[in-house]
């Protein structure tokens, strides 16, 4: 996210994070009171994809709220008390699965209800309702008397300044990438490898164009 502003002078790329950061909260915290559901958008889509692979299964009531999920190729535990299965899908990120939901609905349940609360759209409001206070200008600053500080001298190389982030010594490198030390040059003139076409010696005779155009003369009336 930080691409477009690390290239900047460290005043100019804080800022330009906090006005991102302050944008951000008020879109998410405006789209989501928007939405009528209770679980989250994204949340809501993989639980309706859900609920349309558990028709294949059919359960069976094994005890209290203890249920036998099976198919033709495959046979789960689910416990609606503990809220897992031994498929682990819902144990590992609270959503239930196409296994679970079968269970549910036999008794006479929603999903929604038995997924884990950090999915709710109250969560997610909970999260953005804080408000980034903007800022004023600097000419609204208070005067507090004291001298303005100097700007540091900065040394500015030759040169266009820099975009890439510096690697570690120790940062793996991008395999799909050939590097210019590793790849041969090629001269585009006489397409030999060893050098490129700025250098290239072939069809040097060491004369200007003048004396070129005085040689070919000659040599056309030496023929005729």
């Amino acid at each position: 996210m930080i691409l477009k502003s690390r290239d900047k002078p460290i005043l100019a790329m804080l800022e330009w994070i906090r006005v991102r950061l302050m944008t951000r909260l008020y879109t998410k915290r405006e789209g989501i009171q928007k939405y009528a559901g209770k679980l989250c958008p994204s949340i809501q889509d993989r639980l309706e994809k859900l609920k349309v692979e558990s028709k294949a299964f059919s359960d069976t009531l094994a005890g209290s709220f203890l249920y036998e999920v099976g198919s033709q190729y495959e046979r789960h535990v689910v416990d609606l008390v503990k809220k897992t299965c031994s498929c682990r899908s819902w144990d590992l990120n609270g959503i239930p699965c196409k296994h679970a939901i079968t269970a549910i609905y036999t008794n006479i349940e929603t999903p929604e209800d038995y997924t884990h609360s950090c999915y709710f759209k109250e969560t997610y409001m909970e999260i953005y309702k804080k408000v980034l206070p903007p800022m004023p200008g600097q000419s609204e600053w208070a005067e507090t008397g004291q001298p303005a500080p100097l700007a540091p001298h900065i040394y500015k190389p030759p040169g266009r300044p820099p975009k890439q982030r510096k690697k570690a010594s120790d940062e793996p490198r991008n395999p799909y990438k050939a590097s210019r030390q590793n790849r041969p040059v090629r001269c585009g003139k006489c397409k030999k490898e060893g050098h490129n076409s700025r250098g290239c010696k072939a069809g040097i005779t060491g004369e200007t164009p003048w004396q070129r155009r005085q040689r070919l003369q000659r040599e056309k009336a030496v023929s005729n």
